[in-house]
């Protein structure tokens, strides 16, 4: 995994993470917030064409969901976390063509004003 860090080609698979446009909710009657933090995860695995799609790519995209939902609770950072897209394919950087896929998630946490 990248962690804040340039993107560099080298040592695949990498897995980037990236935020994406996230809800905030007003709780009914309270001081308290609902935050729905959407993120997803490009998983870049091949810089060549796979010769299994689900035993090169679907498979190692699998094992992040996996690792993902195994805490769901991202290290008692939020409530819980969900898988809520999986698409492989390619992924263009620069000028080549890799191949990999996205995983979107959802997870949720509350907050309260005092």
């Amino acid at each position: 995994m990248v962690l804040g860090e340039q993107f560099t080609l080298g040592g695949l698979p990498k897995a980037v993470i990236n935020a994406m446009p996230s809800s905030v909710k007003p709780g009914a009657l309270t001081r308290r917030f609902e935050l729905q933090i959407n993120f997803s995860v490009v998983v870049v695995i091949l810089e060549y064409e796979p010769r299994d799609w689900f035993e090169d790519v679907i498979k190692v995209m699998g094992d992040v969901v996996d690792a993902v939902v195994a805490d769901s609770t991202l290290n008692g950072a939020v409530r819980y976390v969900h898988p809520t897209t999986f698409s492989p394919g390619e992924i263009k950087f620069r000028d080549k063509t890799l191949y990999g896929g996205v995983v979107g998630f959802a997870a949720y946490k509350s907050y309260v004003v005092t």
